[in-house]
């Protein structure tokens, strides 16, 4: 039986190993075409990512604003821009954004705001560690 294996030159018996020069033309041409592909893919990657996002944007911007959210905010408007009563028992009102601006803006003018106006020290990380815990409250008997 022969051996159909043929060779353009002759394998080193004593090394084991082709001695044969490399073809060049054909590592350039798979090389070429590894970075053709790579081109094409990335290329059509982004081509995509454009694509489909661009899509989603329009369809975000264009699509018209739900009956739901619309009766949503102008019962927020109409609850911030008009009187009501909150507790009767408790005597809370509610009042006008613009309103209660005016209020808070007037009392300050006066000098006496119900609110707390004194610049105070800010705790310091070791001063809030160091402080006892609040005492738990007391259960209602």
């Amino acid at each position: 039986m022969s051996n159909p294996v043929t060779t353009k030159q002759p394998v080193s018996a004593e090394l084991g190993y082709d001695r044969s020069d490399p073809l060049i033309g054909a590592i350039l041409a798979n090389i070429f075409s590894i970075i053709v592909i790579l081109a094409v893919v990335i290329g059509g990657v982004t081509f995509y990512f454009h694509t489909y996002r661009d899509r989603i944007i329009e369809e975000t911007q264009l699509t018209p604003v739900s009956q739901d959210l619309l009766d949503l905010r102008a019962k927020e408007d109409q609850t911030l821009n008009s009187y009501g009563i909150v507790d009767k028992a408790a005597g809370t009102v509610r009042l006008p954004v613009s309103r209660a601006m005016e209020l808070v803006m007037a009392e300050a003018k006066e000098g006496k705001p119900k609110y707390p106006t004194a610049p105070y020290a800010v705790k310091k990380v070791e001063e809030a560690a160091a402080a006892p815990a609040a005492p738990a409250a007391e259960p209602a008997k």
